[in-house]
C-alpha cells in the first residue's frame, strides 16, 4: 500500500470517525457547528502540509523536468551505445566475411577464365 493510499485512508477515517462523533455527541447546534469548523480547518492544514512537503521533495531532486530530463538522457545514452555496439558487431562480421572470402580464393584452384 502506498503512502498516498495510506493518507487517503487515514482522512477518511478521521472523516468517518467525526460524523459519528457528532450525531452522538451531547452537545447544542453551535457547539458541533464550531467542532465541524475546526476539524475542517485543521484537515485543509493537514492537506497543505502534505502538498508542501511533495513540492519541497520535488524541488530537492531538481524539478519535476530536471527528473524527465535525466531519464530520457540515460535512455538516448543506452541507445546510442546499443546502435554503437550493433554497428561494431556488424562491422566485424564484414570484416570476418571478408577475409573468410580472401582465404578460400587462395586455395581455389583457377578455372579456365583466369580467375
Amino acid at each position: 500500500m502506498s503512502t498516498s493510499e495510506k493518507f487517503l485512508y487515514l482522512v477518511a477515517g478521521t472523516g468517518i470517525g467525526a460524523a459519528l462523533g457528532i450525531l452522538f455527541a451531547p452537545r447544542s447546534g453551535q457547539e458541533i457547528r464550531d467542532t465541524l469548523a475546526s476539524q475542517g480547518r485543521q484537515a485543509m492544514d493537514a492537506v497543505s502540509n502534505k502538498v508542501e512537503e511533495g513540492k519541497r521533495y520535488i524541488q530537492e531532486k531538481g524539478g519535476a523536468g530536471a527528473t524527465v530530463r535525466n531519464m530520457v538522457d540515460r535512455g538516448k545514452q543506452t541507445l546510442n551505445e546499443s546502435v554503437e555496439g550493433v554497428k561494431n558487431r556488424l562491422n566485424e562480421s564484414i570484416e570476418a566475411g571478408k577475409q573468410e572470402y580472401q582465404g578460400q580464393r587462395a586455395t581455389r584452384p583457377m578455372d579456365r577464365t583466369g580467375m
